[in-house]
Order: C-alpha cells, then sequence, then structure tokens
C-alpha cells in the first residue's frame, strides 16, 4: 500500500510521519511550504507540496495519483478565522475526498475534532465555526464513494506516547490524548482494512491501542 500524509507537518503528521518511516511504510508527506519538501527529503523521507486551500480539485486528482490511502490531518484548529476554517477544514477536505474518488482511493482516514455532531455545535463556543466545517466535512466523507475511517481525539497534549488508550463511539466526558498516541492509532488503522467504514473516538486509557480498537474491526 502507498499512503499520502497531508498535513504531514502538523502535530500529529509529523508524528505519524516518522512512525511510517521508521516502519519501512511506503508513504509520501504531503506539505504546503517548498522548504517543508526539502527538510523531508533531507530526512529520507518522500515528500510532496500539497495546499489544500489553493489547489483545486483538477491539481488535488493529478497529485492524488498512485495512493491506495490518504490521510488527511489538516486543520484551522480554530485558531484562525472562520473563512479560513471553512476553506480548509470543509472546502479543502472535500477537494480531496472528491480527488481521492477519482483516483479510488482505498481508504481514506479523516483526523476529525473530538465531537463533530450536530448536539456540538452549541457547546462548542469559540470553535463553534470549527465544529461545523468538521461536521459537514464527515458527513460528506460518510457519504462519498471511498472506504473511510474517521478518528475524533480528544483534547491534544504534547505528553511523549503512552501507547494506551481508550476509544469509544462517543465518551461522555471531555477528554484528552498526545499527538504522538493518535499518530499510533492512525498507523494501527493504516495497517489493516479491517477499520474501513468506522468511526470512533479516542483518548488516553489503559489499554493496548490495538485491544482498545479491537471493538471497532470490521
Amino acid at each position: 500500500m502507498n499512503t499520502l500524509v497531508i498535513g504531514a507537518n502538523g502535530g500529529v503528521g509529523h508524528y505519524l510521519v516518522k512512525q511510517l518511516k521508521d516502519s519501512g511504510e511506503s508513504f509520501v508527506a504531503g506539505v504546503r511550504k517548498k522548504e517543508q519538501v526539502q527538510a523531508l527529503e533531507e530526512q529520507g523521507v518522500k515528500a510532496t507540496l500539497i495546499d489544500v486551500e489553493a489547489d483545486d480539485i483538477e491539481s488535488l486528482t493529478d497529485k492524488l495519483k498512485g495512493f491506495d490511502k490518504v490521510v488527511f490531518s489538516v486543520g484551522s484548529g480554530g485558531s484562525t478565522g472562520a473563512d479560513k476554517t471553512i476553506s480548509v477544514d470543509l472546502d479543502g477536505a472535500i477537494k480531496t475526498m472528491k480527488a481521492s474518488e477519482a483516483n479510488q482511493v482505498k481508504q481514506y482516514v479523516m483526523v476529525s475534532t473530538y465531537d463533530s455532531r450536530r448536539e456540538a455545535f452549541d457547546a462548542s463556543g469559540d470553535l463553534k465555526p470549527y465544529t461545523i466545517a468538521k461536521h459537514y466535512a464527515d458527513e460528506y466523507l460518510k457519504q462519498a464513494n471511498l472506504g473511510y475511517t474517521i478518528v475524533h481525539p480528544g483534547a491534544l497534549l504534547n505528553d511523549p506516547a503512552t501507547h494506551k488508550i481508550e476509544a469509544k463511539a462517543f465518551f461522555d466526558d471531555r477528554r484528552s490524548i498526545s499527538r504522538e498516541d493518535v499518530a499510533l492509532v492512525i498507523k494501527e488503522v493504516l495497517d489493516t482494512d479491517n477499520y474501513i467504514n468506522t468511526e470512533f473516538q479516542i483518548a488516553n486509557g489503559e489499554m493496548p491501542i490495538k485491544e482498545a480498537l479491537a471493538q471497532f474491526k470490521k
């Protein structure tokens, strides 16, 4: 399998790139800046320029040729204005989904927000535009002609990986998880086809990742 990681320079993406490289996986890191491509290639990582905001569907379709799996780990995280959130987290995501459909990508992995259900909108506060964008991107993905895996991580931490998590369809409370552990979860769902057409929340917990995710295997 050949995987494209979109957002490879991000908080979760750079951990995933390292994990895929260390395990000898076939993948390409997608980043927005030429200097990021150069830095990754100097580390022995194949990289390519992908800007989900600036690239149109035709350009993205060309850039996604030859990939079996796509990871979308891009997000404004609500740290930008609503216009940027719509351009990146909604339109940017859907453009890559359309490009993935055109290339018959086998699995599209979405790194979503913790809770993108409609009932989460009013509780999102300043993150409401981000939550709305993620909701409709996730809904589009579930209806697209793609095998999908939607991962909803808790509040992201910079702590070292614990290699232990808890996973549920939806938790009743707010939780957190290290970015490195999120990357390990993504790597796990990429390593097998058993998580295609699944969706779940993850947080740091007491169970090894494989064991925690086993309930979602198809």
